[in-house]
């Protein structure tokens, strides 16, 4: 079996263990976070490095309540380096961005599915 890349209890605590709203709210990133990603993708493939800046940060505490910390990691390191180095800096993080998104989707309609 493989390894989770979301941790809910953050979520879960936040919503006092209420498994209809942490539905809710996983239901509501499915919905819009892959605008967020494609602003990434959209930006890199630009070298727009405040879109790219920008649409890290917005992700960033979406991370967060998925208890995601890879997400995190990489959306600080892509917000940084971005401001820092430029935006072909960011093409490796934003890759593992992508493909870790894929995965949490997969996760998250999973325990979708199951609760419903």
């Amino acid at each position: 079996m493989e390894e989770s890349c979301i941790d809910l209890a953050d979520l879960g605590r936040l919503f006092k263990g209420e498994r209809l709203r942490v539905t809710q709210w996983n239901q509501l990133y499915l919905e819009e976070s892959p605008t967020y990603f494609t602003l990434l993708s959209d930006s890199l493939a630009a070298g727009d490095t405040n879109g790219l800046a920008s649409a890290a940060h917005e992700l960033r505490p979406q991370a967060h309540y998925l208890g995601s910390e890879r997400m995190l990691q990489l959306l600080v390191a892509v917000e940084e380096r971005a401001r820092m180095e430029g935006a072909a800096s960011c093409r490796m993080p934003v890759e593992e961005l992508l493909e870790l998104s894929t995965s949490i989707n997969v996760e998250l309609l999973a325990m979708t599915r199951s609760t419903t």
